[in-house]
Formats: structure tokens, C-alpha cells, sequence
């Protein structure tokens, strides 16, 4: 069985006019579970109210969604979050607010590596929602889907931290967690994802792009 976490922005590209090659994506992991029922589809439940309010900017700001269309797109995500139809709202939780306190370092260390460009508080409780997925699921493949680039940037930097480095980023406190407690998810950045890198259950075709 296949875990995928959305965020919002991923979550969007489901239900929206998108870009053809991440629509194709999108509906491929969802085909997973709607056709084949080898995947279980998160969403974090505060994301629900980013796509609410996504869909409700593409239309009342935006204008790329005539009226019919966001009323279509608001009916089919309702359906799908509706106990848990196709996207299962998964709750915060306190385990979640604990590993924020070991990814917030790391992200202000990347940030100010790279571009300066901060995650919002929202983003960083969604990695930490994907490694205590992550360490739920193990040895299960658990993936982070998103289309922000800034959370695979802070992932792929917590992967290749060691534990003693992050500990002396973080400073110390009474968080002291066991070992391979949080195990960072792999995240699949929908805009800059190869066929090569999109997982397939038994029965599915491969994805062309």
C-alpha cells in the first residue's frame, strides 16, 4: 500500500485547470486509489481550508474559473473529502507540533543558505505530518506531494543533516526523541517530477509525460 500526504497546492491541481503533465500526475496517484485501491490519499485537515480557499481565489480573483466550473470543482473535492471517500483529512496531532521543533532549524538553515525564501508555519507542520507518516508506515513508502519546490528543499536538507548536527541547530530542550524517530517522507514536487519517478501499483500503466 502506497501513502500519499497532499498539501494544498498539490490537492488543487486535482480538482482545477492545470498543467497538463501535473494533471497527468495527479489523476495517475489518484487512479492508485479510486481504480486500483493500493494507495491511501491524505490531506492535512487545515489544507482543506486552503483549497476552499484556492478554488475561491481562481474564481472570484483570478477569474481562470467561470462560475459552473468552481461550483463543479468545489462538488467533486467535497465528495471526495466526505468521510474520507478519496481523501482521507488527516488531524494534527501533538507528535506533529514535536517534530516542528526539529525541522524549524533546519528550514531557517536552508533559507538563508539559499534564497531566504521561509516556509510558512502551515508547510512545516506538513513535513512533519509527512515523517510521522513516514515512521507510521515504515517499511511502507510514504510520499509528500506539493508543488511547492521550498518544502522539498527543507526535506531533502533533513535527510542529509545528521542527527548531531540538527541537534546542535535546534539547541537543547526536552524533546529528546528516539532514534529514526523522524523519518523524512519522500516528497514528489509535481512540477519537476520525470515518468522515471512516479510510483506505479501492479495492474497500472505506466505514466507517459
Amino acid at each position: 500500500m502506497l501513502t500519499y500526504l497532499f498539501d494544498a497546492s498539490a490537492a488543487v491541481e486535482l480538482y482545477a485547470p492545470s498543467r497538463g503533465s501535473i494533471r497527468k500526475i495527479v489523476q495517475h496517484i489518484a487512479e492508485q486509489r479510486k481504480l486500483h485501491r493500493k494507495a491511501a490519499l491524505l490531506i492535512p485537515n487545515f489544507c482543506i481550508v486552503e483549497v476552499f480557499n484556492a478554488l475561491a481565489k481562481k474564481h472570484f480573483r483570478e477569474r481562470v474559473l467561470q462560475r459552473e466550473d468552481y461550483e463543479d470543482c468545489l462538488k467533486r473535492f467535497r465528495e471526495d473529502i466526505h468521510w474520507g471517500r478519496n481523501l482521507y483529512a488527516y488531524d494534527l496531532n501533538r507528535y506533529h507540533v514535536i517534530a516542528a521543533d526539529e525541522i524549524i532549524p533546519i528550514e531557517h538553515y536552508v533559507a538563508v543558505e539559499h534564497d531566504r525564501d521561509h516556509l510558512s508555519t502551515f508547510d512545516i507542520l506538513i513535513i512533519a505530518m509527512g515523517c510521522e507518516l513516514a515512521f507510521l508506515r515504515h517499511p511502507e513508502p510514504v510520499y509528500l506531494v506539493t508543488c511547492d519546490r521550498r518544502i522539498k528543499k527543507v526535506c531533502d536538507q533533513l535527510k542529509r543533516t545528521d542527527k548531531k548536527v540538527r541537534q546542535n541547530l535546534k539547541g537543547p530542550g526536552a524533546f529528546d526523541e528516539p532514534e529514526g524517530r523522524w523519518v523524512p517522507p519522500t516528497v514528489l514536487y509535481l512540477p519537476g517530477l520525470r515518468a522515471t519517478d512516479i510510483p506505479r501499483v501492479v495492474g497500472q500503466k505506466p505514466l507517459n509525460l
